[in-house]
């Protein structure tokens, strides 16, 4: 194995792997969320605004036009043939046409027959709800947005008549009132836009010092969690002088192998925690048989063979991913289903576990041990290959190899 050296600083733990963090969806989500409240806030509080000025010109215009023609017609004007009025109506509205901005007048009577306009008397106005609610005594009106007019449907109302006798359908033109609506809409969007994009920055610089408190004290537990992990596999490492810094070794070729395989950043953190902790269950074992010269017998090899479940019940109460837990139980299985404490075989076994073998296996070949001394490099991937299929998942033990061509030997500083 060749090329430069590398450093492992610590077992990693996972961080989110999402590319938006809680700042960035928030950004985001509430950025689109204030655009979208403004702009329907902004449009209903302009056609407020809107209908609100075109009423008050409704209104006045109606004021207008009852003050100016009522001294002049009386109730039996409204009640002659259609023919017959128009005479009267043309002398007392003429005059009204050009003033006040109204462009044209007509009379109806209680039929919705013309009395007075532009169209032929005694013709009926064809029904709709604005003459309708008119003759109920009722002020209507309407906005004609393509020509910039209002037209105005004003109840005629005589003395000691409750109903309407009539009505005057007015047509006036805005005027400046035209042009100062749309100020006023412009004005309207602009405050609405530019109050909730103030709201919006004052929410995302809470947020934000929010997030980043967070932040750092996710940083600060994730360190302590790294901590925790490192002085576990520092307690059984110190168990056994030849083990110095095993686990942290095993830790960095299961990483190196899961980026191989292409795992993603939170299995390989997981491999990394697994790796340092796949021994974890030996702190149950008795010193002796760890330190054994020779071989164990079959009472000492069926407690040893319990290290694993060991290690899953000690880890089984801690919040750690359950694919940490499942890891260090099945770093000890057999891709042909030999292994323990289990006997799962094949894709059976946690791909964790899968790669933590291997990794596991070329360690102790290359480490002295007091019952036989190190492999070199070359024998110890000879004994790996030979096992592939068997004791190892061969996607693993290819991966493996791959990783040797190129990756440094672990140079490990004393809290790894």
């Amino acid at each position: 194995m060749h090329g430069g050296s590398g450093d492992l600083q610590g077992v990693a733990v996972p961080s989110p792997s999402s590319p938006l963090t809680l700042l960035h969806r928030f950004t985001f989500t509430s950025l689109i969320s204030t655009l979208l409240v403004g702009i329907v806030f902004a449009a209903v509080a302009g056609r407020v605004a809107e209908s609100y000025a075109i009423r008050s010109q409704a209104r006045a215009t109606a004021v207008y036009v009852t003050e100016f023609v009522a001294p002049r017609l009386v109730a039996k004007d409204f009640d002659g043939p259609p023919a017959t009025a128009r005479v009267q109506f043309e002398f007392a509205l003429r005059d009204l046409i050009g003033k006040a901005g109204i462009s044209s007048v007509s009379v109806r009577n209680r039929k919705g027959e013309i009395l007075y306009g532009q169209e032929p008397a005694g013709i009926p106005l064809p029904p709709s709800p604005a003459l309708e609610d008119a003759l109920r005594g009722r002020l209507q009106w309407r906005w004609l947005r393509s020509s910039g007019q209002v037209e105005v449907f004003v109840p005629i109302l005589v003395r000691n008549d409750l109903r309407p006798v009539g009505v005057y359908q007015v047509v006036s033109d805005l005027g400046e009132m035209a042009q100062t609506l749309v100020r006023l809409k412009w004005s309207v969007w602009a405050v609405v836009i530019l109050g909730m994009l103030l709201l919006y920055g004052v929410l995302f610089t809470i947020v934000r010092d929010a997030s980043r408190k967070l932040q750092r004290q996710e940083n600060a537990l994730r360190h302590a969690f790294a901590g925790a992990v490192q002085s576990l596999a520092n307690a059984v490492d110190a168990r056994d002088n030849a083990l110095a810094n095993h686990s942290s070794r095993v830790s960095y070729y299961g990483a190196a192998v899961a980026r191989e395989v292409g795992l993603s950043d939170e299995t390989i953190a997981d491999v990394q925690i697994v790796g340092a902790l796949h021994d974890l269950g030996k702190i149950g074992i008795p010193d002796g048989m760890l330190t054994k010269r020779g071989p164990l017998t079959r009472r000492e090899w069926g407690i040893m063979r319990l290290h694993p479940v060991y290690g899953y019940e000690i880890l089984r109460p801690v919040p750690v991913s359950e694919n940490v837990k499942l890891g260090v139980r099945h770093s000890h299985e057999r891709w042909d289903g030999e292994g323990y404490p289990d006997g799962l075989a094949g894709e059976q076994i946690p791909v964790i576990a899968r790669i933590i073998a291997v990794a596991d296996a070329y360690e102790a070949l290359t480490t002295d041990r007091p019952y036989r001394r190190a492999l070199s490099v070359e024998e110890a991937l000879e004994e790996i290959r030979s096992c592939s299929g068997s004791q190892f998942d061969p996607r693993m033990v290819a991966a493996f190899v791959r990783v040797l061509q190129y990756a440094p030997q672990p140079v490990l500083s004393p809290a790894i």
